[in-house]
């Protein structure tokens, strides 16, 4: 008798330990990508030169701001490309100062197991 109830209070803390957990992540607030929530954000990339161009890339599979870090923090190692990007509306805006082809962006992004459904120019 003893150890059923030990074995349902067990089950119950890890049950409710879940619950909070979940509640985490679908709020946006959790770390869905192996990361934690409370990260500091990493400073904005400034470009060297002059932007000569500006790109909205939309992507799918982001669910969290450690999903937009993870994102962000690789493209920004490409020379020569500042990108700024928002889970919340599943799009990086990417500027340049220099030519870079979508096929660099789409393979940086897609190698972190995200689908790119769409590159284009904006026009300012």
């Amino acid at each position: 008798m003893i150890v059923t109830i030990l074995i349902v209070l067990v089950l119950a803390v890890v049950v409710i330990i879940a619950v909070k957990n979940a509640g985490k992540r679908l709020s946006g607030r959790g770390g869905c990508c192996g990361g934690g929530g409370d990260e500091l954000l990493e400073e904005k990339k400034v470009l060297e030169h002059p932007e000569i161009a500006e790109k909205k890339v939309e992507i799918q599979g982001m669910h969290c701001a450690q999903c937009e870090r993870r994102i962000q923090r690789q493209l920004n190692r490409i020379e020569g490309l500042a990108a700024d990007v928002n889970w919340k509306k599943g799009e990086a805006l990417v500027k340049m100062d220099r030519p870079i082809e979508d096929g660099a962006i789409k393979r940086t992004i897609e190698r972190l197991d995200y689908q790119v459904v769409d590159i284009k120019p904006i026009q300012g």
